[in-house]
């Protein structure tokens, strides 16, 4: 089942940065801090003054620190 993950209020622990987009924003590759993210899990981040939803297609976790992962994700509107 897949979770949604609100990254919308960074802090210490629960991060990304925006390595690269493409067509206009609907692809994006990510690099994060966090915890118990899946590939299928959606990540909720700010666009703006608005909020946008990605799924993950791809999620890899480094060795060291732990919780740091890169992945690939879609834009994926809520419903």
């Amino acid at each position: 089942m897949a979770i949604t993950h609100d990254y919308t209020g960074r802090e210490w622990g629960k991060n990304y940065s925006i390595i690269s987009t493409k067509d206009e924003g609907l692809g994006l590759s990510l690099s994060g801090w966090g915890a118990g993210i899946r590939s299928g899990d959606y990540i909720v981040i700010r666009n703006g003054n608005d909020t946008t939803r990605y799924i993950f297609d791809t999620i890899s976790y480094h060795s060291d620190p732990a919780d740091m992962w890169n992945g690939t994700l879609t834009f994926s509107p809520r419903g």
